[in-house]
């Protein structure tokens, strides 16, 4: 071979490993969020039993995220009770991947659960990926409409039974932050595994009310108590009255003196993010933003308010992921002596002495 030759198939073969050199230099395109999303699988984790409120809001939400989620991924609801919720915020925290193929549906307290006593809680609420929430909440308190207890103020003279989860559960910290705050009379009775099961244990009789039960749930789920009037609202465990409920009394007529109101105010806030959407820590912020934008067309888009108002549920004050994490944020600002309070309001000295177990 010709030495000029030779130099030109040499030039041309170094020509082409730089080249080659140059292309595998080049960093791939990034993945976009509806290019994640295509062809996969989202799980959304409920984190209370089947047949309650949490978990009609979390079907309710999943029936329409692929429609609304770039990319249109398959939406796979899986229920992960425990610890009025606290179970699966761990599980969100710790375990659950974080790449935005799992959120999770819950309940305000989640928020402020570490920050409450011995909650079981191993999680800063503040590092999660807060999507939006689907509903304001207002707690209520119920009796049968049999039971001797008409009207709140009953409350103060004659004891109402009433179906609680966990001693962590709205369903509890409820009648025993009224307990030993007001005075109230409340006797409460744990080792119901959700709402449906309270429920059906107010109507078997086994107990004579319910407490911190939400209102938009008892519109969606029994309708005809309301309806047929099977039992009294007894009063509203809130600040801001329902609409619907202007008769019902609330805290603000309740609560004596500026503490109590100070230490209520820290139960009852998280209720505005009564039906929060949220994912692990560290979601990437493009697919942060996917799930976001299609939280805020939800709340908004036509097909949803039908169904909303044919299934009898209730979009009320819905926030954006922006303004929950706000929220969170500012729940944590409250002083660890305010929380103290609340935490012992809720797990007053002598609980188990007031409380029973679920035969």
């Amino acid at each position: 071979m010709k030495s000029a030759e030779f130099r030109r198939i040499t030039l041309l073969r170094v020509a082409m490993a730089l080249a080659a050199m140059t292309v595998s230099a080049t960093p791939p395109r990034a993945q976009s969020a509806t290019e994640f999303y295509a062809g996969r699988q989202i799980n959304v984790i409920v984190s209370h039993p089947a047949g309650g409120g949490v978990d009609i809001y979390a079907r309710f939400f999943g029936r329409h995220l692929k429609r609304l989620l770039a990319g249109h991924p398959d939406v796979v609801i899986r229920n992960m009770p425990g610890a009025g919720g606290v179970a699966m915020a761990n599980y969100m925290a710790g375990q659950a991947a974080k790449d935005g193929s799992v959120i999770g549906v819950g309940v305000g307290w989640l928020a402020t659960a570490a920050l409450s006593g011995p909650t079981g809680a191993r999680y800063d609420a503040r590092q999660f990926s807060w999507i939006g929430n689907m509903n304001a909440e207002v707690a209520v308190v119920v009796a049968w409409n049999n039971h001797p207890v008409k009207t709140a103020a009953d409350l103060h003279t004659t004891e109402l039974a009433v179906a609680a989860g966990g001693l962590s559960a709205l369903t509890a910290t409820t009648p025993l932050s009224l307990n030993a705050l007001l005075g109230m009379k409340f006797k409460v009775v744990t080792g119901y595994t959700g709402t449906a099961d309270q429920m059906l244990a107010l109507e078997r009789g086994e107990v004579g009310g319910m407490a911190g039960y939400n209102y938009a749930s008892l519109k969606s789920s029994r309708p005809d108590w309301l309806r047929d009037r099977k039992v009294n609202v007894l009063m509203q465990y809130t600040f801001e009255p329902h609409p619907e409920l202007g008769n019902v009394p609330s805290l603000t007529k309740l609560v004596r003196t500026p503490d109590e109101r100070a230490v209520f105010e820290l139960l009852v806030l998280p209720q505005e993010m009564g039906r929060p959407v949220f994912g692990p820590p560290g979601i990437p912020q493009d697919r942060l933003q996917a799930l976001r934008a299609a939280f805020d067309l939800f709340v908004g888009d036509a097909a949803v308010l039908a169904d909303a108002e044919k299934t009898q549920l209730e979009i009320y004050k819905p926030m954006s992921g922006g303004e929950v994490a706000a929220m969170v944020n500012r729940l944590h600002e409250a002083s660890p002596d305010l929380y103290r309070k609340a935490a012992e309001a809720m797990l007053p000295p002598g609980l188990a002495k007031q409380g029973e177990t679920k035969p």
